[in-house]
């Protein structure tokens, strides 16, 4: 049996990752595809969000799959290889992981690179980084895992162009532009594109990768998320009102806005 291509999809938290995925998946191109799904939370969402679409798709929880739950990736990837050879899933043609905001990319790549008993069944197809053209330019600033995201990236999926001012468009671009200039940009809006445009093209080079990768994982070797990034979970009984979960997440944001102000 051939090798089964994995694309990794990744962008900064709120770029539009999830939109992207549930509008392609609905198109016939990806209907033998297996889908991961990786959240940094105790909470899971984005997998309920796109799980009507597949047959095929797993959920990893409460880790980011570059630093906790790395190995979960790859159990993960051998299960589903070795449920397809007993035929307990339905067949799948090709993989597509959705990372957390907060992943880099780079450990996992180099997770697919270098582990001999899934290079005979999987090969890294396209590094997919969706990037907010409203935000993009100040988030890849400001987080590393956003810089890093863009960097690897062999397509890049420019989303919420139709919102962004002009300033903030040629803004993103130019930030594109010096963090990665050989990639592929595509502006997509709300996830309108044809999936073979994205997926299953090959457009990663890994000799065009391995001194990066190599170079970073020597100076990140304890990479983990959990000394800069925390999440939180407020539990409710009943249901929730859109309005007032609206205006607890606005006074939320309020707070925290002028809780940076008094620090500074």
């Amino acid at each position: 049996m051939p090798v089964t291509p994995v694309s990794l999809l990744c962008g900064f938290l709120g770029a539009g990752k999830t939109t992207l995925l549930r509008a392609v998946l609905e198109q016939t191109a990806l209907a033998n595809a297996a889908v991961i799904v990786n959240e940094f939370g105790e909470v899971s969402i984005d997998h309920l969000v796109v799980a009507d679409l597949t047959e095929n798709i797993l959920e990893l929880r409460n880790g980011c799959l570059c630093c906790t739950i790395r190995g979960d990736l790859t159990l993960t990837l051998r299960d589903l290889y070795q449920r397809r050879q007993l035929g307990d899933i339905k067949p799948f043609d090709q993989v597509i992981v959705e990372t957390s905001g907060l992943a880099n990319p780079i450990p996992i790549i180099h997770t697919l690179m270098v582990n001999p008993a899934l290079m005979k069944a999987y090969c890294l197809d396209t590094v997919v980084c969706v990037v907010d053209a409203v935000n993009g330019s100040t988030t890849i600033d400001a987080h590393d895992s956003a810089a890093n995201q863009l960097a690897l990236a062999d397509l890049i999926i420019l989303s919420k162009g139709d919102i962004a001012t002009k300033e903030q468009l040629a803004q993103t671009l130019a930030t594109i532009a010096d963090v990665n200039p050989s990639a592929e940009v595509r502006d997509v809006i709300r996830g309108e594109i044809d999936s073979t445009r994205i997926f299953g093209r090959r457009l990663f080079n890994p000799l065009k990768r391995s001194k990066f990768i190599d170079r970073w994982l020597g100076a990140h070797p304890d990479h983990n998320h959990d000394s800069v990034y925390v999440t939180h979970t407020i539990t409710r009984q009943g249901t929730l009102s859109l309005a007032g979960t609206s205006v607890f997440l606005h006074h939320a944001g309020n707070q925290q806005r002028e809780h940076k102000r008094l620090i500074k």
